[in-house]
C-alpha cells in the first residue's frame, strides 16, 4: 500500500460514514489508540491462526518469520533460509 496515491486511497475506502467520523473524533486520542491496539492485536491473532492452518508442519523460527512478513507486508523480510517468493510458498 505504500505506492497508492491519495486518490487510489479514497477509492479503496469508497463513500466515509459522517457518523463513524464524529463517533472517532469525540474520542480522546488515548481511546483511539487502545482501539487501534486492539484492533492490531486481532489482525495478528488472525494472521497467526491462518499461518498455524496453513503451515503446522513448520519450526517456531520459521512460523514467526511467517507472521511477521505478512503483518508487514514484506516478503523479503527474516532469515535467508526462511524468505521464499510468495508465488512459491503462498504467503498472501
Amino acid at each position: 500500500m505504500p505506492d497508492m496515491t491519495i486518490e487510489q486511497l479514497r477509492k479503496r475506502l469508497g463513500v466515509l460514514d459522517k457518523q463513524q467520523i464524529l463517533a472517532w473524533q469525540r474520542l480522546t486520542p488515548i481511546e483511539r489508540l487502545e482501539i487501534a491496539f486492539q484492533a492490531y492485536l486481532f489482525a495478528l491473532e488472525s494472521v497467526r491462526l491462518t499461518e498455524y492452518q496453513r503451515h503446522a508442519d513448520l519450526s517456531e523460527e520459521s512460523f514467526r518469520w511467517r507472521v511477521i512478513r505478512r503483518m508487514q507486508g514484506n516478503q523479503r523480510l527474516g532469515r535467508e533460509k526462511d524468505v521464499r517468493p510468495s508465488h512459491v510458498s503462498g504467503i498472501e
